[in-house]
């Protein structure tokens, strides 16, 4: 299918388990870069521009090999008929590219953030499945070559654009500045307020290629991101990443009643920020340690009774954790 250089060298007594972790994240404006056709399906340079948080909690993958043929299972939060496809899409390029396991490969995802309501969840499983995936099956294969698969799969399957390369490498709050695939894209890392609590209340989810296939729509959003990341570059600091991301969520008219509602209780009940995450029936607030359990407990009293979570903004990079 493609190459990305010598194939990985194996163990002589490949692990059989091990486990992995990567950060959800949340995207508050971005820009669409060109597409597939514009690179000529040379897919290590699409992706977004824009700003955003890297969070603390993420997905965590259990990976496992065992007797039986070699097939790959993907168990989401207990259930093995859940969709999995883009962290499935994923470890098939990891297979595709490297061979298969010697056995069945199980995956076993815990979801830490919400599914499908911007969140960054289908990459943060694309690279948690495909960095457990090859530890298990004893591969030595570089951090950024695993991660390119995740790139490929969330693009491919319409599940994102430029989550991967954040959240494979980078933690806090920032933005990604060129777009690309992992190694390629370049993240601008800002300075974070000690106590940060993101606060964040969702609704259902949404298809963001329901948004992303209208053009005048992809027009919209890329002239406003792009104003956005030109005011972040010139004022460099987290209150403008916040505040951009307030204004962007505004312009681009996505907000429907029930989430405006959910952006005015945030405020009124002491965030400093609201706005809607990129692309969901969703908002995260930006307020203090102190305020946090003040604004979950207004957005949880809503009318719309949304899921409410409250996150610190991640420390921990994406990585696998043991291997047996």
């Amino acid at each position: 299918m493609f190459s990305l250089g010598p194939k990985a060298w194996r163990r002589p007594l490949p692990a059989r388990t091990a486990t992995a972790f990567a950060p959800g994240a949340i995207t508050n404006f971005f820009s669409v870069r060109a597409g597939q056709a514009a690179h000529g399906g040379n897919l290590r340079r699409v992706g977004a521009t824009g700003g955003g948080y890297v969070l603390s909690a993420g997905v965590l993958t259990k990976a496992s090999i065992d007797g039986g043929d070699r097939s790959l299972e993907v168990i989401v939060d207990g259930d093995s008929s859940y969709c999995a496809r883009t962290t499935r899409k994923a470890v098939e390029l990891l297979l595709t590219e490297y061979g298969p396991p010697t056995g069945k490969l199980v995956l076993e995802q815990s979801m830490g953030v919400p599914v499908g309501c911007g969140f960054g969840a289908s990459a943060a499983a694309a690279i948690s499945g495909v960095y457990a995936a090859s530890a298990a099956m004893g591969l030595r294969v570089r951090k950024r070559t695993l991660a390119y698969f995740a790139h490929v799969a969330d693009i491919v399957e319409g599940t994102g654009l430029g989550t991967v390369s954040v959240t494979y490498d980078n933690v806090g709050a920032g933005a990604i500045t060129k777009a690309g695939a992992p190694g390629l894209s370049e993240f601008f890392k800002l300075r974070c307020p000690p106590g940060t609590r993101i606060v964040t209340a969702s609704i259902a989810p949404y298809r963001k290629s329901d948004a992303l296939s209208s053009p005048e729509i992809v027009k919209r959003i890329s002239g406003l991101g792009d104003s956005a990341l030109r005011r972040l570059r010139a004022s460099p600091s987290f209150g403008t990443l916040a505040s951009e991301g307030e204004r962007f969520s505004e312009a681009l008219g996505l907000i429907s009643g029930e989430v405006r509602g959910l952006l005015n209780t945030a405020k009124a009940s002491g965030a400093a920020y609201a706005s809607q995450n990129m692309i969901g029936h969703a908002i995260h607030a930006i307020t203090t340690e102190a305020r946090a359990d003040a604004v979950a407990a207004a957005l949880r009293g809503s009318i719309s009774r949304p899921l409410v979570g409250v996150f610190e903004l991640g420390r921990r990079r994406a990585r696998v954790l043991r291997g047996n």
